[in-house]
């Protein structure tokens, strides 16, 4: 497969994410947070900034997760893997992981395909709606013409509906819960059937969702994300 081939579940692309962490357990949870909730695939985590340069240089990922304290043992920076992205993908995304408080200072390409800043003392839903973002943007992109699930939309219940498009905003299952006035595993046991139906997986369905916001916005406005 080419470098920036994707997967396609339904015609939607699957966007790859590499995370660049320099303590190893907690990319690994950030990678699987958005495994799970935004159905990425997570196609590496590393603490090394020389093993990610060498990834990324032969299979640059569309979305790149880097730990802005990040320093290899030969002067290798997180700015470095950015640059390497920008060169082997220009179309890659990245979104920068912190623990200080001091703003960066960042060079214009890096700029050019930062989605945005994200600091570890704070709740990673931010990380989540950044994610959504992108894919928003992709599917936006895709051609898609009328896959599978689209014909079974109308087996939703109104509820069913209202969770499948509180999922399209990339709201996670407590604060659809908020939203909706629901039960935490009222939630839960709904996903499970709107995935039965629509037969997709988890993260299948999050990218459906996804896509069914981007084009019915007006649906997808009914859902208020929580305050």
């Amino acid at each position: 497969m080419p470098p920036h081939a994707h997967a396609v579940v339904e015609g939607l692309p699957v966007l790859t994410c590499l995370v660049l962490d320099r303590l190893i357990l907690v990319g690994k949870a950030v990678g699987g947070l958005l495994a799970e909730h935004c159905g990425l695939e997570l196609v590496a985590v590393f603490s090394s900034v020389a093993q990610a340069l060498v990834f990324i240089e032969n299979s640059p990922p569309d979305l790149l997760l880097l730990d802005v304290n990040c320093a290899g043992d030969h002067g290798e920076t997180w700015i470095d893997a950015a640059l390497t992205l920008k060169r082997a993908n220009p179309a890659g995304r990245l979104i920068l992981i912190t623990d200080v408080s001091d703003a960066l200072s960042l060079p214009a390409e890096i700029e050019a395909m930062l989605l945005g800043i994200v600091d570890k003392r704070h709740d990673w839903d931010d990380l989540v709606r950044m994610v959504t973002r992108l894919q928003e943007l992709s599917a936006k992109r895709s051609h898609m013409s009328n896959p599978k699930w689209r014909l079974q939309m109308d087996t939703l219940s109104p509820r069913e509906l209202r969770v499948f498009q509180a999922l399209g905003l990339g709201l996670l299952n407590k604060e659809i819960a908020q939203s909706l006035g629901l039960s935490l595993q009222t939630v839960e046991t709904y996903r499970k059937h709107i995935s039965a139906k629509l037969s997709l997986s988890g993260s299948e369905m999050i990218r459906a969702a996804t896509l069914h916001r981007c084009t019915n916005p007006v649906a997808a406005s009914e859902v208020e994300p929580p305050i």
